[in-house]
């Protein structure tokens, strides 16, 4: 150094190392240190290359000195005109007057590349700024023009990645395995290639994907702050004049949903070594069949269901076994497969499948029609549910399936597990949603065998408990009846029972729970306990009696039960009430014989008072007893109006129902120890005349 400041022509040309790493560990830095500090007292520090400047020197190795430039400027100009006529769809500084220069300046190769090159790439400490973007660009210009391309300019998008000396260029930089990104971003068996060839526009303009992955994988750099470009960028490095922008920006958007090493992140898209779990998600998805996901929903409706014997989960309609006979109504829940329509023009598979199977078991006709009730979703609602189950299949396979992945670690193994719960729970709430709609059979002639199913909307939304939810609603429409009254019941007795030939005057409480189960039209009752509580009800209000049996030689019951507790003897065999449901005036009638046929028998009249009973000295030729029966009742006071209705209700009634012929007679005695007035007497008098009623007063006022 000394020398050299000493000599008039001479010049020392040193050059240092710009970073530790290629100083060659400690060793290097310590000797580039104490180089840096002799070379400092005597240094023109001088930088030999401008970035801008790097555009012409690159340019003019590559090519030469000489450009054509009236198709430069003409070039050039065409693109500035597309940027500035289309401003909102490109980077603002490219519709700038100096943009056009920056063009000339690199003409044929665009100024993105440059940018790229040098603004992302170069942050990679590996890099080299000239001699690897010579190398780099070399091998795309020598590639280009073997393929004889005939583009305007060297754009981004033309780089020929499946080149495999181009490729080499950038996969030492990069960490990780990025064979496969670089096969998904240019290769002729990749998505990307089948997404050109499938639509034609995309092969109009060159390959629009294809030129697309190139433009973002030259923006994928790994080290910068902000990683990827945007999609000003992306059109900046694709789009040429006579080009339309929509083109590209359909088959970005299409990019984004299929590729496997594509992300984008605010705006921003770049290229990974790893695996966008989305899109391996939505790959994995597309994979599955609808039976699979079907059985997947029809497993979820079985978890929801419980161990419930009184819920059956998607039966075939046609199996023998699907739904068997049962003592209690049974919620028969549809599978996706026989759902409700969503509109006017789809077929309604739920009331197919439903009507089959309560009309039949298997092949033979179903005795116990109406004790089937159904669950079922409509087809909008199964559709969503499936999307959310394929979903969660999707992710269960990316974490515990047999192509599970091996490269799920740190974040992506947390992001894959809140992913996979998260479709759980999708999963999840649309099933609850979608099978919320409740069909119970009804049928309005009893002499047709025309059935039709109500359809009821549930709301299981609180607790997410779809078989709670359903047997709420239909016990809230009346659709399952889980109480009935003694007058209910009655009703129906009075209606549907002994208006039938079939009956007569009673009817065993097996029998009647048979049709009760059996016929659509009448009640229909949760089980058998809902019956057992109304007969007891109905026997202690009046409404009927209850018998342990029939003895047809004598025409009684035994142990006839009437206005009192059923109880004693073989009436109930565990939760089994046996017996004969019996007419009420038919049990009124044997009970009064029984009492009538003891010797001063008495029967208590309601509210107090007796019925006395005339016992014939002589055999009646009737089985029924005495021939008369007079009853009498002493009232206090005043008449209460309810005393003489029950008195009608109850003894008028009853004795006059076998066409007896009743006699009511009312008298009305009165003492007063300090004798009547005469006003009163006359207000007796005078009143008895206009109620037609017989007083018998003083002399004196007789005449």
């Amino acid at each position: 150094t000394e020398s050299v400041r000493r000599s008039r022509n001479a010049v020392l040309v040193v050059t240092l190392p710009e970073s530790a790493w290629e100083a060659g560990g400690e060793g290097g830095q310590e000797a580039l240190d104490r180089l840096d500090h002799l070379l400092g007292r005597i240094e023109a520090v001088w930088q030999p290359l401008e970035v801008h400047q790097a555009f012409e020197v690159v340019r003019r190795r590559l090519f030469g000195p000489t450009i054509d430039a009236g198709e430069r400027d003409r070039t050039c100009e065409a693109f500035a005109a597309m940027y500035s006529r289309q401003r909102s769809d490109y980077p603002r500084e490219s519709g700038e007057r100096n943009y056009l220069e920056r063009m000339k300046q690199c003409y044929p190769i665009h100024p993105e590349i440059f940018d790229r090159l040098y603004e992302d790439w170069s942050s990679i400490h590996r890099f080299q700024r000239t001699r690897g973007v010579l190398r780099m660009m070399a091998n795309c210009i020598s590639r280009l023009w073997l393929n004889g391309d005939a583009a305007p300019l060297i754009m981004p998008g033309d780089f020929p990645l499946s080149d495999p000396d181009l490729a080499g260029e950038f996969t030492p930089l990069l960490d990780g395995n990025w064979s496969p990104v670089l096969s998904e971003v240019d290769s002729d068996s990749s998505r990307v290639d089948a997404l050109d060839k499938e639509q034609s526009r995309f092969g109009d303009v060159g390959g629009a994907a294809r030129r697309i992955t190139r433009t973002v994988f030259l923006g994928s750099a790994p080290g910068r702050a902000i990683r990827g470009i945007n999609d000003e960028r992306i059109r900046l490095g694709v789009v040429q004049p006579g080009h339309g922008v929509s083109v590209y920006n359909d088959a970005l958007g299409r990019l984004s949903d299929q590729l496997f090493y594509m992300y984008m992140s605010d705006g921003r898209y770049y290229f990974h070594a790893e695996e966008n779990l989305n899109k391996v998600t939505d790959n994995r998805a597309s994979e599955l069949s609808e039976r699979e996901i079907d059985e997947e929903i029809v497993k979820r409706l079985g978890t929801a269901a419980g161990r419930r014997a009184d819920v059956i989960v998607c039966p075939d309609p046609h199996d023998r076994d699907g739904v068997p006979e049962g003592e209690q109504v049974r919620l028969v829940i549809l599978s996706p497969a026989h759902a409700l329509p969503s509109r006017s023009s789809e077929a309604n598979r739920a009331a197919e499948a439903a009507l089959q199977i309560l009309r039949f078991r298997g092949e033979a006709p179903r005795v116990r029609k109406n004790l089937v009730v159904f669950l079922a979703a409509k087809q909008d609602e199964v559709r969503h549910a499936r999307r959310e189950t394929r979903r969660y299949l999707a992710w269960d396979s990316i974490i515990h399936g047999a192509r599970k992945l091996d490269t799920l670690h740190g974040d992506r193994q947390r992001q894959a597990m809140e992913s996979l719960r998260g479709a759980d729970r999708g999963s999840e709430t649309a099933l609850v949603r979608a099978w919320r709609w409740a069909l119970a059979p009804a049928q309005a002639d009893p002499q047709r065998a025309e059935f039709t199913l109500g359809e009821f909307s549930c709301d299981p939304s609180g607790d997410g408990e779809i078989v709670g939810a359903a047997f709420r609603k239909l016990a809230e429409e009346e659709a399952v009846v889980e109480q009935i009254s003694a007058t209910a019941l009655a009703t129906m007795l009075e209606q549907r029972i002994w208006a039938s030939d079939a009956y007569g005057d009673h009817i065993a409480v097996d029998t009647l729970w048979e049709a009760l189960a059996s016929n659509v039209y009448l009640h229909r009752l949760r089980n058998l306990s809902v019956l057992y509580t109304a007969i007891e009800a109905g026997v202690e209000a009046g409404a009927f009696g209850h018998g342990s049996g029939y003895d047809s030689a004598t025409q009684t019951y035994g142990d006839p039960a009437w206005r009192t507790p059923i109880g004693g003897g073989e009436r109930y065999v565990g939760d089994d009430l046996r017996g004969v449901i019996i007419k009420r005036e038919i049990i009124e009638r044997q009970l009064a014989a029984q009492r009538t046929s003891e010797p001063g028998g008495a029967v208590e009249v309601p509210g107090g008072g007796e019925v006395g009973v005339v016992t014939p000295t002589t055999t009646p030729e009737t089985p029924y007893g005495p021939t008369r029966v007079a009853a009498r009742k002493t009232l206090r006071g005043s008449i209460s109006l309810d005393e003489v209705r029950r008195l009608e209700d109850e003894i008028v009634r009853n004795l006059s129902g076998e066409g007896a012929e009743v006699t009511i007679t009312i008298a009305i005695e009165a003492r007063n120890a300090n004798g009547f007035s005469e006003n009163i007497l006359r207000a007796v008098r005078e009143n008895g005349e206009q109620l037609d009623v017989e007083i018998e007063l003083p002399y004196q006022f007789k005449s």
